[in-house]
Parts: C-alpha cells; structure tokens; sequence
C-alpha cells in the first residue's frame, strides 16, 4: 500500500492508521521510527541491554496485537507506544520482583583500539555519562521519568501530563525539582559552575 506513495512523506499518525486498517509496511516503518526512543526508554529503566531489547520487542507486539482497539486521541503515536512501554516495565517488575539496579558494564568490558587522545576523550565522555546515569538512579521513578521524557525523548510538558497522567502544573514542578536535585548534585561533584 504504501510503495506508491513516498515514505518520508507520510507521517507517524498516517503510519498508524494505515497499520491499524492491516498495513504490514506501515507498521514495519513505525518499527524503524521509533524502536530507538521505546528502547531508550526502556533501557533506561532496566540498565540491561538485553532485556531492554526484549522488553521493547514485547512493546511492539502489545502495541501490533492492540492496532485493532487503537483510537487517534490527537496524540503523537510515540506517546502510545511510551504508555505501553511504560505498562510493560511495571508488569517487567511485577515479575522480577528484584529493583535492584545493574550497573553497565558492558563499555567498561569492551577494548577500543584508538590513539591516546581519543581513549581519553572517550573515557571523559563515559566518566560523565555514568555520573548522569548513577545521579538519574537517584532520583525518583517520577522525577526520572519526567526527565527522561523531556529532555532525552524531546516531548513538551503537555504531552508528557498526559502520558503520566497529571497535570501540566505538576509536572513542571516535578521537572523543576529533578532538575534542582541533579544540579545541586553536580555541583557538588564540581561538574556544574554557576
């Protein structure tokens, strides 16, 4: 169906109804659209990459299993499929039982065959991003999840009230103190100047 028509062209909430009315190309390019963000935002949560991998191939076969019930609210599709991930994590959990958080150690275990200047760039840039992994682990799920969604997923504050279902006013203010917590964070590790 949708060979005729340019790809780039057709944007996620036409790929939706398209997938919904049995297009499997449609679904297939949702798939590469947004396999990334669902498996960031997994990932983010489960600090496993293979089951964060996992994880979001079950989000995208609740999401294909649930095309026939899908109804457009007016909403980027991507918040559709964050809700499912969402659910999944807290059913992952459920299951699990263990809210311990595993620490990535599969950078620290990989060799990278590169000069001097460019291990010690690489090794700063892995320093801070564990630094902002380990000060996200300690906030809470809420506040992380705000975060996470505003400024590493890009959504607007409106859009991230109704994923979580409070009000635009509640989640600026949690944004604001996640993010009052992360700086008084750096700054007293001296990574955050005034």
């Amino acid at each position: 169906m949708l060979s005729r028509i340019d790809n780039n062209e057709i944007d996620a909430k036409e790929l939706m109804r398209l997938a919904k009315d049995g297009d499997s190309e449609a679904f297939g390019l949702l798939y590469k659209k947004y396999f990334v963000p669902v498996f960031r935002y997994v990932y983010l949560r489960l600090k496993n990459k293979e089951e964060a991998e996992d994880l979001a191939q079950t989000v995208f076969l609740r999401v294909y299993k649930s095309l026939p019930r899908f109804q457009d609210q007016g909403k980027e599709p991507l918040a559709y499929f964050f809700t499912i991930a969402r659910n999944a994590i807290i059913d992952y959990w459920r299951k699990k039982k263990d809210w311990k958080l595993d620490d990535d150690e599969e950078a620290d275990k990989k060799e990278v065959n590169v000069n001097n200047n460019e291990a010690e760039r690489i090794s700063d840039r892995c320093d801070n991003a564990e630094l902002v992994r380990q000060a996200l682990s300690e906030l809470d799920d809420t506040r992380r999840e705000v975060i996470v969604l505003r400024f590493m997923e890009g959504f607007s504050n409106k859009e991230i009230a109704e994923l979580i279902g409070k009000s635009e006013e509640a989640v600026r203010q949690i944004q604001c103190r996640a993010l009052k917590f992360l700086r008084d964070k750096f700054k007293n590790l001296n990574l955050y100047e005034k």
